[in-house]
């Protein structure tokens, strides 16, 4: 594919999921009348779907395909790396921008100098994911803890609204326009950080001596998958998602601006939620079958309450959580704070040790 004279490089990688890649493409070409040079980054992806997006996109959009998964900043970096223009929208596949979104992206970018440019994010057609970013420290026993702020988080937008814009402290992730050359020198995609990229990154920004800013009059609608459809994203989702994996990175970040970024231990709560959108069973026979018996049997337990502690603990540790706590937070083995919890269920006042 050859763009002439682009005003900027898009480059789409998966989040968490190959399904949603189809829809994010056919968004874009829709939406954006801009001459473009389009990216499309996966790694992992099955080669029947490779094929079938080649096919589908081959005059339209430029291909870099790995046979491993990546994470966000491998693949973005692959996309940077490639890109034959100043500045690049870099988008995951799940984000959908609306139409006008590039040109106030491009706009504020040129009339602020700004590093990173980030839109307005919605998580549905209404409600507010987040409308810039703000990082919340705060100290515990001496030690600080990084936090992310959402603004206006779930708050509706309708016919317009007050919102300015202004500098931010990072940017989510989902849809950001960089400066290519200064991302890649600045380094502000760290690929030993798999998960809280938002903030190394953003970090990484500010050091460099990059101003990050937030732009209302783009927005774009980040979806936020409700359950896995797709036996296709179950591997990858599996593995971006699984806690083990994650723990790393976090160590990485701890080293690298002395900040504890587990927003004070809650993080892991948030990592067993997204976990919860897909069940043991599709996890052991990836197949449409085992998810729609999965999807059965989640509907099952909300009405019935069926899980229960032991089935809790057993989910927490097949993804990782006890690895994370032992890793990050508390070095006792599982058994003994596991024991400790069942204590203190049955001895609320302490009850013996």
């Amino acid at each position: 594919m050859s763009v002439q004279n682009p005003v900027c490089t898009v480059v789409v990688s998966a989040r968490d999921r190959f399904s949603p890649t189809e829809g994010c493409l056919d968004n874009l070409l829709a939406v954006t009348p801009e001459p473009v040079d389009l990216i499309l980054v996966l790694g992992g992806a099955p080669e029947p779907f490779r094929a079938k997006l080649q096919s589908k996109y081959a005059s339209r959009v430029r291909f870099i395909f790995e046979d491993r998964f990546l994470n966000c900043a491998e693949a973005r970096n692959l996309g940077l790396r490639a890109a034959k223009t100043k500045l690049a929208a870099c988008l995951d596949n799940d984000v959908y921008p609306r139409a006008g979104w590039l040109a106030p992206l491009l706009r504020c970018q040129e009339e602020t100098g700004a590093g990173l440019v980030v839109p307005l994010m919605l998580e549905n057609e209404r409600n507010i994911h987040t409308a810039g970013s703000r990082l919340f420290i705060t100290h515990k026993g001496g030690k600080p803890f990084a936090a992310k702020v959402l603004p206006f988080y779930k708050h509706e937008v309708h016919e317009g609204t007050n919102l300015k814009r202004e500098p931010s402290d990072y940017g989510e992730m989902h849809c950001q326009l960089v400066d290519a050359k200064a991302a890649l020198e600045l380094g502000v995609l760290d690929e030993r950080v798999q998960e809280g990229e938002e903030l190394d990154s953003g970090l990484s920004w500010k050091k460099g001596g990059r101003s990050i800013w937030f732009e209302p009059e783009s927005i774009v609608v980040y979806d936020f998958p409700l359950r896995l459809r797709d036996p296709m994203d179950i591997p990858i989702f599996k593995w971006r998602w699984n806690i083990r994996n994650l723990i790393p990175g976090y160590r990485v970040m701890h080293a690298k601006w002395g900040m504890d970024m587990t927003e004070v231990g809650d993080f892991k709560y948030f990592l067993m939620r997204v976990n919860g959108l897909l069940g043991v069973l599709p996890r052991v026979w990836p197949t449409r079958t085992a998810l729609a018996v999965d999807d059965a049997l989640g509907r099952l337990a909300r009405l019935t309450a069926v899980p229960g502690r032991a089935w809790s603990h057993l989910r927490a540790w097949s993804v990782g959580y006890y690895d994370w706590v032992e890793a990050l937070e508390d070095p006792r083995p599982p058994s003994a704070r596991i024991a400790a919890e069942i204590r203190g269920a049955f001895f609320p006042g302490g009850g013996p040790v």
